[in-house]
């Protein structure tokens, strides 16, 4: 498969700035953290640990961090300007360990949940357009909502556009993408507090409410034309309604209930519901001081193992865009009648009938990431918004052919990323193998041609410990080549070592074609020893022609011929290759 690739003259902005020009950034001054890396979070947690907090004491603090700061230890206390992403984790961890809590606890934090304002004799309400949704807020006080009233309707402008987001987010995931409902007889409460978070999700008896920040002035920036606070308005119901229907399609129990999961899926949510606010960028992009201090995005550290939270989406948004918004809406449905399947299981189950792996999807997940950013970019291979997303972090760069590199340690569901530059003297085509000391790892190359195009070849058997691409491309025809090593182990770490060699055939060789069988393409892989003529013919089972597919003078070297069988039905046929020396006959099978 060739890729035409014209770099596109790259944006001064991005390659100065990144994603977000640091002027944005200054404007804002609020600091976003997750539950895991907030100061006050690691501290009430060491603190439990420790045995200077019990599991009430540390369940209230950190309820206390989220929703009350003035109640908070002065051990715990923490700058006025920092803020929570997301509390729903703390609240999934609240329902699991509940029973385990005193009655007196338990009262507590459910008052704290819900605040007051639903009582409140100056709470206002605002029933959506669709009747799903009933919105609490105040207009005076310490959770007022932003007051502009642009059509003279008696409701604010927020509220207004507050109702428009929940209905959307509703209609696309539940009505149309097929995930779990979550609405029962009366309209669902979203509830506006001035909060140190983002909202989070409550459960409630059977079901959940929603809570919104107030008003979201000085949160970090997004591309909403409206600007960032209706951005963060939407993005965030959107998140929060993902959450409601996480819920009641688990209860937020087994894998798919932990944070890293959670979060992950509400994050994609945002993005599929409110594509033109990409406030997820804030996420990704390694340099981001405030939320990723560590660099925890795919594309800055792909040595980190996948699940992410936020900072590994992107890894969601493969799937979404390689097979649909229905895909993980399919994934979900597995969890109503098992809450303890492991999401990977759960993913795998609804890859086998598109007839791949979650090892190769991972793989070719990988390379993605690898091939996006202003530097590396090309039109038609990776992310729709791959040159708007940070550059890859390569961890070694090699210049010399042939090299090696090892031993390399590789953490399950990580990877690591190797440029290759193409010396001008190499002789033949770029042969790379791995060797690794167990099963799992796999390898993907991506090469950058002179006449503007790029290919791809993996190598993605998970059974074996030595993994070989021999390319079919030419050096002299290479800018550039890169190598994702990832290892497809769940649980288990690894070390590999990398060689790069350059490769000519010895003699005429045809190999069986991959994959076989197939649905519609598969590839037909030889070698010549020499430049020679070459035919390729297709045969039904009844030894009949059907179609020639090359029949033409070949270069010396290793050849890949991708056959489109989706024109024919399903059954068995036969390729045959016939060059000056050799004929030889190959069954492929075709499954529909």
């Amino acid at each position: 498969m060739r890729l035409f690739f014209s770099p596109p003259a790259k944006l001064l902005l991005f390659l100065l700035f990144g994603l977000i020009p640091l002027s944005a950034l200054a404007q804002h001054s609020l600091q976003v953290h997750t539950v895991d890396t907030h100061p006050s979070f690691q501290a009430i947690q060491a603190a439990y640990q420790n045995g200077e907090l019990s599991a009430d004491e540390a369940i209230l603090q950190k309820i206390y961090a989220g929703l009350s700061p003035d109640r908070l230890d002065t051990r715990f206390s923490y700058e006025e300007d920092t803020i929570i992403k997301c509390l729903t984790p703390v609240i999934a961890a609240y329902n699991r360990e509940k029973e385990n809590l005193s009655m007196a606890t338990v009262q507590e934090v459910n008052n704290l949940l819900r605040g007051d304002l639903v009582t409140s004799q100056q709470a206002a309400q605002h029933i959506s357009p669709s009747g799903n949704f009933r919105l609490i807020y105040e207009t005076d006080g310490t959770h007022a909502v932003p007051l502009e009233d642009s059509n003279g309707s008696g409701v604010p402008d927020y509220i207004e556009k507050a109702a428009f987001a929940a209905d959307s987010s509703y209609r696309h995931q539940i009505e149309t993408l097929g995930f779990r409902d979550f609405l029962q007889a009366d309209p669902y409460e979203i509830i506006f507090r001035n909060i140190r978070s983002y909202g989070l999700t409550t459960q409630s008896g059977s079901t959940t409410f929603i809570t919104i920040h107030s008003n979201f002035q000085n949160f970090p920036p997004n591309t909403h034309p409206e600007g960032d606070v209706i951005g963060a308005l939407y993005v965030t119901i959107a998140h929060e309604i993902k959450h409601a229907s996480q819920y009641a399609t688990s209860r937020w129990q087994g894998d798919s209930g932990s944070f890293n999961w959670i979060e992950m899926d509400a994050t994609l949510m945002e993005e599929v519901v409110f594509p033109d606010v990409n406030d997820y960028y804030n996420y990704i992009k390694s340099n981001f001081e405030g939320f990723n201090p560590n660099n925890r995005s795919i594309f800055g550290n792909p040595q980190s193992a996948t699940p992410g939270a936020y900072w590994h989406v992107s890894w969601m948004i493969y799937f979404y865009e390689q097979f649909g918004g229905e895909f993980f809406a399919d994934v979900w449905r597995e969890f109503i009648e098992n809450r303890q399947l492991p999401m990977f299981d759960a993913i795998q189950r609804n890859l086998e009938p598109l007839q791949t792996s979650l090892e190769r999807e991972h793989l070719k997940n990988h390379m993605w990431h690898m091939a996006s950013g202003p530097e590396r970019s090309a039109p038609d291979f990776g992310f729709s918004d791959r040159v708007n997303y940070p550059n890859a972090n390569f961890a070694q760069s090699l210049s010399i052919t042939p090299d090696s590199l090892g031993p390399l340690f590789l953490q399950p569901m990580a990877a690591t990323y190797v440029e290759v530059q193409p010396a001008n003297i190499a002789l033949g085509q770029p042969a790379i193998r791995v060797e690794t000391d167990i099963p799992g790892i796999v390898v993907g190359v991506l090469g950058y041609f002179r006449d503007g195009s790029t290919d791809y070849q993996l190598s993605s058997n998970p059974t074996a410990t030595t993994q070989l691409v021999q390319t079919t491309w030419s050096w002299a025809d290479l800018t550039d080549m890169s190598i994702a090593v990832v290892n497809a182990n769940r649980d288990n770490q690894a070390t590999y070592n990398l060689v790069v060699t350059s490769s000519l055939p010895d003699e005429d060789a045809i190999s069986q074609n991959y994959p076989n069988p197939f649905s519609s393409f598969t590839n037909i892989q030889f070698s010549l020893n020499e430049r020679k003529n070459v035919t390729i013919d297709i045969h039904d089972a009844m030894g009949r022609r059907i179609q020639t597919v090359v029949n033409e003078e070949l270069n010396a070297g290793f050849h890949s011929i991708r056959f489109n069988g989706s024109g024919l039905a399903s059954g068995v046929y036969f390729y045959r290759i016939i060059t000056g020396q050799t004929a030889e006959t190959r069954k492929m099978v075709l499954i529909k």
